[in-house]
């Protein structure tokens, strides 16, 4: 695994002759892709499983949706069940299950088909696979399951032991047939980490869920093994993109145990050395792009770049050593309202306050409801120049 680079660079497809080189048995060997950067829509989907697969689609108009959004975007994220990807299990023992990549392929045409229309801007496209309770049965069935109740919502049901062997390696088999499909494809930016989620890919433990990890407890799950499985994750899926870039949004850190009531931040304390040490798995893999799955106005309240029991401070905490820059993301609160202004504002403090070069932002819907022009305004579209400079 090598450092991908930053910097702009063209990959290097030999079109007209890499199909006769594989087939003579003689490898073609791709450049690493550009670290994204700018504007990337997170998708309007529905959080309930079997529907929530799905992305924003530049090229068809949506009421609902700012007119010519794509123009002042760069990029998409293609958000994907497991269970969408690999519905069945393998035919036969010792093999790997089928993919099933209709959802990927048709946003790679959706977006071939915007980039070629003269007068275009190019889009990219960030792909996040959810486990938790969007894994497939089959996997449930050979990791095991518990089923959470988070009170009524979407994600009821039953969630895989994640911490086990047999997920764990079903999760890396998915990757590994993922890369070996796209990790040559030029669209396909930066593929997101989700292995150890329960309910949200941040991979936050709750303490006002403490019932749902009392079951998690009870079925075998430690603190530890919790620990060993965000590293574990960040490796053994930056081992199978060799020229994509991958990502983790990092949560507080808390030693949890089982509780009879709600814990308090004493019950189960920030453990501030493995909030470091996770970060550091990321830095250390090459290809990593930290993050922090909200950006919004009560992170500038805490004073969150300076506040070491806030997450943002280490994720976007500089290298080690004598490299200052570190890759990194943050996916913005769904609201544009933020506080006493709006979201440009906030994008503005996370640009000032550290080397952040891609957002995500919040759902098409809610800048529409908004305003139809605020994405495509100077504020907005300032702030988008200088996360790509």
């Amino acid at each position: 695994m090598y450092q991908l680079k930053k910097s702009k660079s063209v990959l290097l497809m030999l079109s007209l002759v890499t199909a006769g080189l594989i087939s003579a048995g003689i490898s073609v060997e791709t450049e690493a892709k550009e670290q994204p950067s700018g504007f990337y829509t997170r998708g309007d989907v529905s959080k309930a499983p079997g529907t929530r697969s799905g992305y924003d689609n530049p090229n068809v108009a949506d009421s609902q949706k700012p007119t010519n959004w794509g123009k002042n975007v760069d990029g998409i994220v293609v958000q994907l069940e497991w269970a969408s990807l690999q519905p069945n299990s393998p035919l036969r023992a010792g093999e790997r299950a089928a993919l099933d990549t209709t959802w990927i392929e048709r946003a790679i045409d959706d977006i071939e088909t915007w980039n070629s229309v003269p007068g275009n801007n190019k889009l990219g496209i960030k792909l996040r696979v959810f486990a938790g309770i969007y894994t497939p049965q089959w996997v449930k069935n050979e990791a095991g399951s518990s089923t959470l109740d988070f009170k009524g919502s979407s994600f009821d049901g039953d969630f895989p032991h994640f911490w086990k062997t047999a997920f764990q390696t079903r999760f890396k088999e998915l990757h590994h047939e993922l890369a070996a499909k796209y990790d040559s494809e030029p669209l396909i930016k930066e593929v997101s980490i989700s292995g150890c989620m329960i309910k949200n890919a941040d991979m936050h433990r709750a303490r006002g869920e403490y019932q749902n990890m009392n079951i998690l407890i009870d079925a075998g799950l430690t603190w530890q093994k919790d620990r060993a499985c965000q590293n574990w994750q960040v490796n053994a899926v930056a081992g199978k993109w060799d020229n994509t870039w991958v990502s983790v949004a990092r949560p507080h850190f808390r030693e949890f145990k089982k509780m009879s009531s709600k814990p308090s931040r004493s019950d189960w304390p920030l453990n501030t050395s493995v909030m470091k040490e996770t970060v550091e798995t990321c830095r250390k893999a090459g290809s990593c792009i930290s993050g922090n799955n909200s950006l919004e106005q009560e992170d500038k309240d805490a004073d969150a770049f300076n506040n070491d029991q806030h997450a943002i401070y280490y994720a976007a905490s500089k290298y080690r050593g004598s490299r200052s820059k570190a890759p990194l993301y943050f996916q913005t609160d769904v609201k544009i309202i933020q506080g006493s202004g709006l979201i440009h504002n906030i994008i503005g403090w996370g640009i000032k306050n550290s080397h952040v070069e891609m957002i995500e932002l919040p759902t098409l819907k809610a800048f529409k409801n908004y305003d139809d022009s605020y994405l495509g305004s100077s504020a907005m579209q300032k702030k988008r120049t200088k996360l790509k400079n």
